[in-house]
């Protein structure tokens, strides 16, 4: 294969707008998220009455990280400055005015992130990262108001293309970060030793329950110990492969459930885990939305009622996107070809 074609394949190919639509429908939630657990203590994290005070959120931030909320610290200006915040992550979630609105959003959170830089963590940087990729890409064109604008002005239901170079931002992103996490814990001791969960379990600062009983049994802490470690490497490449796609994302929302459950790293997971929708191809994204869809676990098992439509039609003439038309644009574009190199 020539290595310059298959470069510009993999970043310049269209492909499907609705894997990246769905990532910034679950990144807005969690934002939305982020700024409500944020203004439970509003006043002690990013106003003038609690931690940083007078000038010193624009000292510890430095000339090049300023941020409005480093000179307007009143309670009030701020709960307003959180609540447009809030309503431009709802835009974005919605995907009215899309592209205006990830990039307000970004610069919203980036100053957030600057008005209190002492106690920004691993959750924190990656919700930056994240909106900060969606503003780099048109997130909006499907799963949002204005694609339905679009739509309409087209006349068609045809599914939108994409150049996909910002979604491959994120999947390189998340993959070196799970790569990088796995290397530094291998040059210690407690991870290739198979007990650096019985640290974890034992330590009630970071603890959301206590699950130190599980130290009672060294065998089963070696090997939940290793079987992390292994699959924080196996996300690194496996994700890449339609054949491993499925069973390492099983493996990987296990590993991120036990975390939620063991330390108390609010949103980390769930951002971790959003991201394995940039992956999808969108027979698998069909797949998960049909399993998801609380309607169809009712109605499992039952025979259609009269003048209800088989499930194929339904699926043309229902569904978001006409499927025939997909195809077409697939087989003009090469997209097939590149979902099944993928």
């Amino acid at each position: 294969m020539n290595p310059f074609r298959a470069w510009n394949t993999f970043w310049f190919q269209p492909v499907s707008a609705r894997p990246m639509a769905s990532f910034r429908i679950v990144i807005g939630v969690i934002t939305l998220a982020h700024l409500f657990l944020l203004s439970c203590d509003l006043d002690h994290w990013l106003t003038d009455q609690g931690l940083l005070q007078g000038t010193e959120a624009r000292e510890l931030a430095g000339p090049w990280r300023p941020s409005p909320l480093q000179w307007v610290q009143d309670p009030t200006s701020v709960r307003v400055f959180v609540a447009a915040t809030a309503l431009v992550a709802t835009f974005v979630t919605i995907g009215w005015r899309t592209r205006v609105n990830t990039v307000l959003l970004y610069l919203m959170i980036l100053s957030i992130h600057h008005r209190n830089i002492p106690t920004n963590c691993g959750p924190d940087n990656l919700l930056l990262l994240m909106v900060f990729y969606l503003m780099l890409c048109p997130c909006g064109a499907a799963y949002s108001l204005d694609a339905r604008r679009e739509s309409r002005r087209r006349g068609t239901l045809a599914e939108p293309l994409i150049l996909p170079w910002a979604q491959r931002l994120v999947q390189l992103h998340l993959s070196l970060i799970y790569l990088d996490t796995a290397v530094l814990k291998c040059n210690g001791a407690t991870w290739l030793g198979g007990t650096a969960l019985h640290f974890v379990l034992y330590n009630p600062e970071i603890g959301r329950f206590d699950f130190s009983g599980l130290t009672q049994y060294p065998v089963l802490i070696n090997i939940l110990t290793m079987v992390a470690l292994f699959v924080e490497f196996a996300l690194s490449f496996l994700l890449w492969f339609r054949a491993t796609r499925t069973w390492i994302i099983f493996m990987g929302l296990a590993l991120h459930a036990g975390v939620l459950f063991i330390v108390n790293v609010p949103l980390f997971g769930e951002l971790m885990t959003a991201c394995y929708l940039t992956f999808l191809t969108p027979t698998e994204l069909d797949c998960m939305l049909s399993a998801l869809d609380i309607r169809r676990w009712f109605a499992r098992g039952r025979a259609n009622p009269p003048g209800r439509i088989d499930p194929p039609e339904a699926a043309i003439v229902k569904g978001p996107y006409l499927r025939e038309s997909r195809i077409q644009e697939e087989d003009a574009l090469g997209v097939g070809r590149l979902d099944a190199a993928l």
